[in-house]
């Protein structure tokens, strides 16, 4: 694995300082719905490391180091795919944020161990070739390139001879697809670890917040206004909101690491 991140940290600097790929999004946070597409963003810092998020994400963390007010947050803990990854220290973390902007962060251990295929095709410019892997419960098709030599990819997925260009899961519920490559931002902003957790911690803190995901606003006594859909703000009926609230997190929960799913009743 050591030997893996110092041939990164050569083609990370052989192809260039700064790299910005962008990927199309597309998944199911509940397989019997309607598909979600996201434009997400891969930062490559020179050999430093690399950063996962959505396009609103990045914009929010830019906008947060430079006035302290970033983005609206996801109400639904396991809907978020931010990544980073540290490639001098060996260390891949998920970032979690939830409404109340507390930032936490889950290590990622689980290991890539890849079969790489004979078969090869060719998306777009790129002449690639295949690949599997096991990851979060979930079985992944890949197809990479060896001529953009970076052993990086979209959300957790490094480890190959070169950029994952494509990758998707065999039940179809997540999929990533290169769209866009430029040169990437002088400086990467991206959030602080926060709490570390590891998934069993994590998962008693979803539970509490599924319980009861507005506790802390109540907690204040602080009156809490929503949209009526006309542009006005009025009282909420906070009662109705928590009921929404945890309708919404307990029908939308197709996480994509499987293996940790939380069964919320």
């Amino acid at each position: 694995m050591r030997i893996f991140f110092l041939l990164l940290i050569f083609f990370n600097s052989a192809y260039g300082q700064n790299k910005l790929f962008e990927y199309d999004f597309k998944y199911k946070s509940n397989p019997k719905d309607s598909v979600i597409l996201r434009k997400m963003i891969l930062d490559c810092e020179g050999g430093k490391r690399s950063v996962f998020r959505s396009e609103r994400e990045r914009t929010s963390d830019s906008l947060i180091a430079a006035t302290g007010l970033g983005n609206g947050r996801n109400i639904r803990l396991e809907d978020q795919f931010y990544i980073v990854k540290d490639y001098a220290e060996n260390i891949m973390y998920k970032s979690i944020q939830n409404i109340y902007r507390d930032i936490f962060s889950i290590r990622i251990t689980e290991k890539l161990e890849w079969e790489i295929l004979p078969e090869k095709s060719k998306i777009g410019n790129f002449e690639v070739q295949k690949a599997k892997v096991s990851y979060g419960g979930r079985n992944w098709t890949a197809w990479f390139t060896t001529e953009i030599p970076i052993q990086d990819g979209p959300y957790v997925f490094r480890g190959l001879p070169g950029l994952v260009i494509r990758i998707s899961d065999n039940q179809n519920d997540y999929n990533f697809n290169l769209t866009e490559i430029k040169n990437g931002s002088e400086k990467i902003y991206y959030r602080n670890k926060g709490l570390e957790l590891n998934w069993e911690q994590f998962k008693k803190i979803a539970s509490d917040y599924y319980s009861d995901p507005l506790a802390r606003i109540k907690s204040t006594g602080m009156p809490f206004k929503v949209n009526d859909g006309m542009g006005n703000a009025i009282p909420a009926d906070m009662r109705k909101e928590t009921d929404n609230i945890k309708k919404d997190i307990r029908e939308n929960n197709n996480p994509i690491e499987l293996n940790h799913k939380i069964k919320y009743e």
